[in-house]
């Protein structure tokens, strides 16, 4: 097992015939990104199962590279410098090179140059079409690198048929060179084990990072609204996520609810936490605006817990009739449904059955044979063994 830490060469194992050495940018890796993290843990285990090849794995944080270290036919290296504006034009292509890549999967961005063939995993294209949802730094840094990426990778990989329509749309990438791979549900969401909650129930459930394309103000009065409807009503509201942009406005509109114990942020947590909470959850509220694929409801329903998203494409390709879709700005009918979905146990038992069944369709398993064909394909492009 090589481990490298940007001071020597690390160990290369010898390739056998049509064996490839295949380096993935796991840097999200203990950075809580949330979905991008989420995204590349469960790959990367995925693909291990799925192939012979060897897996070079790039971390920034010593301890995620510590900890997988263990993984048969995988070798890790720690990135030194690790910024991004230095590790991602200068420092992994040096390292792709070094170990001898046959194809580097990223994220987004890759390098600008690299003598390896690139393929690169494109969630959505939010930065392009909502640049208000990020920051300045992220604006600039996005709009910069993530188009060139795009432009010159040898392959790309979309998380939903509607993230490849984007991209098609906005970028003008050939949709052959796109290759569609649906996130998978990690199975202790699935699991019926009952985990520890640092809450007890009722309430309702909204998870993902407090950024405006989340739309929580929409939740938050929707949930005011409810509250004045049926003030008998038990539920609190637990958002839970990582405060990332624009939470100043978000906890002014909540301070009332907050201050009657109504509303809980509960920030960051960890899966086994999180599977505790959804499991106690009255009912899993999403109401983004914009999203690649949308995991964390079809987290909450592989827990049998039924989901209330945003009636936008992505939600109808990934959720179909398994959730209820609503307007993504209606704060009254958001309300409705919050009282609708406590009080019907049939709609209830329906949504909880449509749910389990639509989540069979997103394994970790079927995604990693997917971004396989494109690292394969992209790292031997001649097809020869």
């Amino acid at each position: 097992m090589g481990v490298d830490d940007g001071r020597d060469g690390g160990a290369k194992e010898p390739r056998g015939p049509g064996r490839l050495r295949i380096g993935i940018d796991a840097h999200a890796i203990g950075e809580r990104q949330t979905g991008n993290e989420r995204f590349i843990v469960n790959l990367i285990p995925a693909l291990r199962n799925a192939c012979d090849h060897e897996l070079v794995l790039y971390f920034t944080e010593a301890r995620a590279r510590d900890e997988w270290q263990a993984m048969p036919g995988t070798q890790v290296r720690l990135l030194r410098p690790a910024h991004p504006a230095v590790r991602i034009p200068l420092v992994l292509p040096w390292r792709a090179a070094r170990d001898d890549l046959d194809v580097l999967l990223v994220q987004y961005s890759g390098p600008p140059v690299t003598s390896r063939p690139l393929v690169t995993v494109v969630h959505d294209v939010a930065f392009q079409l909502f640049p208000h949802f990020f920051t300045p730094a992220q604006r600039i840094w996005m709009r910069r690198t993530i188009p060139f990426t795009l432009r010159r990778a040898a392959g790309v990989v979309s998380v939903s048929n509607f993230t490849k329509d984007e991209i098609v749309r906005v970028f003008g990438v050939p949709p052959e060179r796109i290759t569609v791979a649906h996130n998978g549900v990690d199975p202790i969401f699935a699991d019926p084990t009952v985990r520890a909650s640092p809450l007890e129930p009722p309430f309702f459930l909204s998870v993902g990072n407090l950024q405006p394309r989340k739309n929580l103000p929409t939740l938050i009065g929707a949930f005011a609204r409810a509250l004045e409807l049926r003030p008998d009503l038990p539920e609190r509201l637990v958002i839970v996520g990582k405060e990332v942009q624009d939470v100043e406005a978000i906890h002014r509109q909540a301070e009332e609810l907050r201050r009657r114990g109504r509303v809980i942020f509960t920030g960051y947590l960890k899966d086994e936490q999180l599977v505790g909470l959804i499991q106690r959850a009255t009912a899993f509220a999403y109401p983004s605006v914009y999203e690649g694929f949308g995991l964390p409801p079809v987290e909450a329903m592989a827990a049998g817990i039924p989901a209330l998203v945003s009636d936008i494409p992505v939600m109808r390709e990934i959720v179909g009739d398994a959730a209820l879709r609503l307007p993504p700005t209606d704060d009254e009918a958001w309300a409705q449904a919050l009282i609708e979905v406590t009080s019907d146990e049939a709609l209830r038992s329906t949504m909880i059955e449509r749910g389990r069944a639509r989540v069979a369709l997103y394994t970790w398993e079927r995604c990693a044979r997917q971004v396989l064909s494109a690292l394969e394909a992209a790292g031997n492009p001649d097809g020869k063994a």
